[in-house]
């Protein structure tokens, strides 16, 4: 009678052992769809969420155009049109027009050009596909064997993502923080790349087709931390 009651025991506890391991599995899974860049079906990363049908609509081709070349120029506009602020009144400084590659405003906005200029890439592979296989996502199908998702794709979701996660930051950061009226100019190209940036990306989550993930907030807060590394240590190279 021990025996079985001692049998009973071990057989208990291995079940919940089992049971525990494929709890944890589960949840380990699930991080793992969440936070992954592996989404079904990968054409509606070329589509509008307002259009019909599964290949991309001409009216969307065309406003990826119009945004990827307003935001080029605009960037273009910040990196040639750098000065002084009209107000400074401080020591005489040489400018230096590669120091705008060190600021963060100016890495969210490099962002939205390269995930403007990735989304013209996805449109128009898509629009030259004949057909289109469209699989249902099945939750139970194990990742490893999952159709993967488009490099291309990926890459512009990924851009994307981190895009919409810094301009919202830079412009909450440069109005509360950084911004002081006795020194700098409040003229179109400042609102453009600090006000205009988060404005353009709030229109693109509610132009464009493709999911938005809140564990994606990683990739946004890994750019943060990889500027945040990048500054300490130029700080320590200029004080050397």
């Amino acid at each position: 009678m021990y025996l079985k009651f001692y049998s009973s025991k071990s057989y208990l506890t291995a079940m919940k052992k089992t049971c525990k391991s494929a709890m944890l599995n589960r949840i380990w899974q699930a991080s793992r769809r969440a936070v992954n860049l592996e989404h079904s079906p990968p054409h509606v990363f070329a589509c509008s969420q307002w259009q019909n049908g599964t290949k991309p609509a001409t009216f969307y081709l065309i406003y990826r155009w119009i945004v990827f070349l307003t935001v080029l120029c605009v960037g273009i506009s910040s990196f040639a049109c750098q000065r002084l602020p009209r107000l400074y009144d401080g020591p005489k400084v040489e400018l230096n027009y590669f120091k705008w590659f060190i600021y963060f405003t100016n890495w969210g906005y490099l962002l939205i050009i390269v995930q403007a200029g990735l989304a013209i890439a996805v449109v128009h592979r898509y629009r030259a596909q004949k057909t289109f296989n469209i699989p249902c996502e099945d939750e139970e199908i194990p990742m490893s064997r999952r159709q993967r998702t488009p490099l291309l794709c990926r890459t512009y979701w990924l851009a994307h993502t981190v895009a919409t996660d810094l301009a919202f930051v830079i412009t909450l950061i440069y109005w509360t923080l950084v911004h002081d009226p006795r020194i700098h100019d409040i003229n179109t190209l400042n609102l453009l790349v600090h006000g205009g940036n988060s404005i353009l990306m709030l229109v693109e989550l509610m132009v464009t087709a493709h999911p938005v993930r809140a564990a994606h907030a990683v990739f946004g807060a890994g750019a943060g931390l990889t500027y945040g590394v990048f500054s300490a240590f130029l700080l320590v190279g200029w004080r050397h």
